[in-house]
């Protein structure tokens, strides 16, 4: 069952919901079914610099560790 993401068409509130098969998501705000599916937005983790990845290994300074999504 995949998470969905969708924008509220009465409240332009996002939100993310678990669709099972058939079901139609409701606003969690304001309880409005009418509601559009967002295309997701996907992180992309590579150590290639053709990618533009980066392979030092090393994290900048917002990051907690040396794997994050954001830098690495």
């Amino acid at each position: 069952m995949p998470i969905y993401e969708f924008i509220c068409e009465r409240c332009q509130a996002p939100f993310e919901e678990l669709i099972r098969n058939g079901t139609k998501p409701v606003c969690p705000l304001c309880a409005s079914g009418d509601v559009r599916r967002l295309l997701s937005r996907f992180a992309v983790h590579s150590s290639s610099p053709d990618l533009g990845g980066r392979s030092s290994g090393k994290s900048c300074s917002s990051c907690a560790g040396s794997s994050c999504a954001t830098c690495h």
